[in-house]
């Protein structure tokens, strides 16, 4: 075979193997090795951790929410971190009049900086991070710090139950994640949590990093400190879809994001030293955020083997076709509709994210300061 045929073949394999092959080898290997792990009720205390930017819209819901928790009064607080202030926040808080709900004000300097700051005010045994913008179900903390009776445990995932709208596929997509993870959390540990909430062993949140995603580098502070993170599909997160306007620069921060804790953690990619983790980890993570360039790779040489046999023909008539689909839904609204339309646009859009992703990270863009998404 010449080099073309290399290409194209690696290419391919890389291809299916991202989109397919992984959770179809995660799903094997749960059914020969799958983790028993203690899970049953216990209380903790706790403290919530909510971070906000220009949420005045919002804060007032949430934190009514999070009083309604069906969890001991005296064993659950909360902890408003303001990024940059807000007095209508604090103003708020104070009209709420509940003493286990407290506000601090940091400088305009990040989601992940004000949320260091809160932790270093809380002394609980467990800590629970959560978007101001997600609704939790009565049972919720009760439902995620059960896991934490597995003293194996160290850091638990919620599962996030998102509101779909026409045209968007988002909520299939994390139907599909929270499959993966599931298997991922029965076979070894998961390698990251959900953003919308999550929970950490409080003395695991030591060395803190202003700058990375917490939901990321958490979990994998976890797994270097010994401990296994874990889903728990009884703890569930409410979330609307973010619009689809913002869909695209949501994207492109949160693999921006992730790119600069991997890349951090690196040493976790080692096979050797982190077994089932490193190959999570890379396939999972690393092997999405490469995707565009297997994919690149195996349109161009496909097009160099139009000559080589029918094989290469149909499969190059293949990618086109879905490529077309994909640029069809993007650029007219009422495919979107379409099952095939749109999920196939959502896939396109994601690996275009994924170049503007790697083009910002090597221009040395962080995201550091950040707008939340609207929902």
């Amino acid at each position: 075979m010449t080099s073309l045929h290399w290409a194209f073949w690696i290419s391919l394999t890389f291809c299916l193997y991202t989109f397919f092959g992984y959770g179809a080898m995660l799903f094997v290997l749960g059914k020969f090795r799958r983790r028993t792990r203690v899970r049953q009720a216990i209380e903790p205390t706790v403290s919530i951790l909510i971070a906000v930017r220009g949420g005045e819209g919002a804060i007032e819901q949430k934190l009514r929410n999070c009083l309604a928790l069906d969890y001991p009064r005296e064993r659950l607080g909360m902890v408003v971190a303001c990024d940059g202030g807000s007095p209508a926040i604090e103003a708020i808080v104070a009209a709420l009049g509940d003493p286990r709900i407290r506000v601090i004000t940091t400088p305009l300097r990040g989601k992940s900086f004000a949320l260091g700051r809160a932790l270093e005010t809380v002394s609980s045994e467990i800590v629970v991070f959560t978007d101001v913008g997600v609704t939790l179900d009565p049972s919720g903390v009760r439902e995620i710090v059960s896991n934490f009776a597995d003293p194996m445990v160290g850091c638990v995932s919620s599962e996030d139950v998102t509101a779909g709208s026409p045209g968007n596929a988002e909520p299939a997509f994390i139907s599909f994640d929270l499959r993966l993870r599931r298997l991922e959390s029965s076979v070894r540990s998961l390698i990251n949590a959900s953003g919308s909430f999550f929970a950490v062993r409080r003395e695991l949140c030591r060395n803190w990093d202003d700058a990375l995603s917490s939901d990321f580098f958490v979990p994998l502070r976890c797994i270097e400190a010994g401990y296994e993170v874990v889903t728990d599909p009884h703890a569930r997160g409410y979330i609307a879809s973010v619009k689809a306007e913002q869909e695209f620069a949501r994207k492109v921060r949160t693999i921006v994001h992730g790119i600069s804790v991997l890349v951090r953690h690196r040493q976790l990619l080692n096979p050797l030293a982190h077994g089932l983790v490193a190959w999570e980890l890379a396939s999972h993570k690393l092997f999405r955020w490469l995707l565009p360039l297997g994919l690149v790779s195996l349109l161009f040489s496909n097009m160099m083997l139009w000559n080589s046999g029918w094989l290469y023909r149909a499969t190059l008539v293949g990618q086109l076709a879905i490529l077309g689909i994909g640029v069809s839904a993007l650029a007219l609204r009422p495919l979107r509709r379409l099952p095939l339309f749109q999920s196939t646009g959502f896939v396109l859009l994601g690996n275009l994210a994924t170049v503007q992703a790697w083009w910002e990270f090597l221009k040395g863009e962080r995201y550091v300061s950040w707008q939340p998404s609207r929902r």
